[in-house]
C-alpha cells in the first residue's frame, strides 16, 4: 500500500510534532541577558519581556515549556482542522506542517516569547472559528479577542494582528454586540498592564508607549539581512507553498461546504497580515512562529489536490530540511 501523506492520521502525526519540538528545544540557543527596563522607578514590564528574564535565569525549564507550547499550538492547530473538515479528507497533517514550519526557518534567540505569541494566536483563530455559529457567540468571540489582545504585550511586534478582530467580525457576519463584547475582550490586557503600571507607581500610559516604541523600533527589511542563508531558503519554499495552496484554493473554491470554505477564507486573511509583519521595522525572527499557524491551516490544501507521487518527495524534503535547519542554528 502507498503511503498518502495528504491523510495523515493522528499517531505519526503527533509523533513528528513531538520529536521535532524535542529536537528544537534541545538545540535551542545558550543564556539570554535580561534586557533592562531603562532604570525608571515604577516601570512594570510587559509580558514578553517577563518571559525574556525567566528564558535567561531558568533555561531549562524555559525550554521545556516552549516545547510543551509547541505541542499544545499543534494539536489546537490539528483540531481546528479535522473539527470543520477543511480539505474535504480526514487528516491530521496541519499538525507536523505547524512544527516544520515554527522550528525549520528560525526560532530567534527569545523562542519562550515566540512560542508564547504562537499559542496566543492559534486559541484566538480557534475561537474565533468558534463563534461562527447560529445565533451569538459571545463567550467564543470573547476568549478569541482576550487571546488576540494578550498578543501584543507577549510579542509587541505582533501588535498589527489586532486588525484580525474586525476581520472575523466581517467574515463571520457577527452582529454588533458581539462586536462590542470582542472589543472588550480585545482592550482587556493592555487596560489591565496600564492599570498595574499605574498602581505600581508608574505612568499609566507606560505600556502603551513600551508598545509605540516597540513597534518602530529598527530598520525596515532588517530581517532578511539579517537571516542566515539555510532560513531564507526555508522562508522562501513557505512562501512558495502558501501561495501555491491560495491558487489551488482560489480556482476551485466550492470543493468544501461553506462552513470550510468561510473558515479557510478568515485563516488566508490571517496569513496576508502575519507575512505583513516581516516588513515591519520591529520584525524579529520570533514572528516566524506566527507565520506557522495560518500556514500550518492553508498548506495542506495543497498537498490534498496534488498526486500522492508528489506530495510524499515535498514533504520529506520539508521534513529533511526542518532538521537540518535545526541542527545547524
Amino acid at each position: 500500500m502507498k503511503l498518502d501523506i495528504a491523510r495523515q492520521p493522528l499517531v505519526p502525526a503527533f509523533l513528528t510534532l513531538f520529536v521535532l519540538a524535542v529536537t528544537t528545544m534541545c538545540c535551542a540557543g545558550g543564556h539570554l541577558q535580561p534586557a533592562g527596563s531603562g532604570g525608571v522607578p515604577g516601570e512594570v514590564p510587559l509580558a514578553g519581556e517577563l518571559l525574556r528574564q525567566f528564558q535567561a535565569a531558568c533555561p531549562v525549564w524555559a525550554r521545556i515549556a516552549a516545547g510543551f507550547m509547541i505541542l499544545f499550538t499543534g494539536m489546537c492547530i490539528g483540531r481546528i482542522a479535522i473539527r470543520y473538515n477543511l480539505y474535504t479528507i480526514g487528516t491530521c497533517l496541519p499538525i507536523p506542517l505547524y512544527a516544520i514550519a515554527a522550528c525549520g526557518i528560525s526560532i530567534g534567540e527569545n523562542y519562550l516569547t515566540g512560542f508564547a505569541a504562537s499559542m496566543l494566536l492559534a486559541l484566538a483563530a480557534k475561537n474565533y472559528c468558534r463563534a461562527f455559529c447560529n445565533g451569538y457567540g459571545f463567550d467564543a468571540i470573547f476568549r478569541a479577542s482576550l487571546y488576540l489582545g494578550l498578543l501584543p504585550v507577549v510579542y509587541a511586534p505582533g501588535t498589527p494582528l489586532l486588525l484580525i478582530l474586525p476581520l472575523a467580525v466581517l467574515i463571520f457576519r457577527r452582529t454588533f454586540r458581539e462586536a462590542v463584547v470582542a472589543l472588550t475582550g480585545l482592550l482587556l490586557p493592555i487596560a489591565a498592564a496600564c492599570y498595574v503600571s499605574w498602581g505600581a507607581g508608574g505612568d499609566f500610559t507606560g505600556p502603551l508607549v513600551a508598545l509605540g516604541e516597540s513597534m518602530t523600533a529598527g530598520l525596515p527589511l532588517r530581517i532578511f539581512t539579517e537571516l542566515p542563508f539555510p532560513a531564507l531558503m526555508m522562508l522562501g519554499a513557505f512562501a512558495l507553498l502558501d501561495l501555491t495552496a491560495l491558487l489551488f484554493f482560489l480556482t476551485d473554491l466550492y470543493a468544501t461546504g461553506t462552513k470550510p470554505r468561510f473558515v479557510l477564507f478568515f485563516n488566508i486573511g490571517i496569513l496576508v497580515l502575519v507575512w505583513a509583519l516581516l516588513f515591519s521595522p520591529a520584525a524579529t525572527p520570533e514572528i516566524f512562529t506566527l507565520i506557522a499557524v495560518p500556514s500550518a491551516l492553508l498548506i495542506p490544501v495543497f498537498f490534498v489536490r496534488i498526486h500522492r507521487n508528489i506530495a510524499l518527495p515535498v514533504y520529506m524534503l520539508l521534513l529533511a530540511a526542518t532538521f537540518a535547519t535545526i541542527l545547524l542554528q
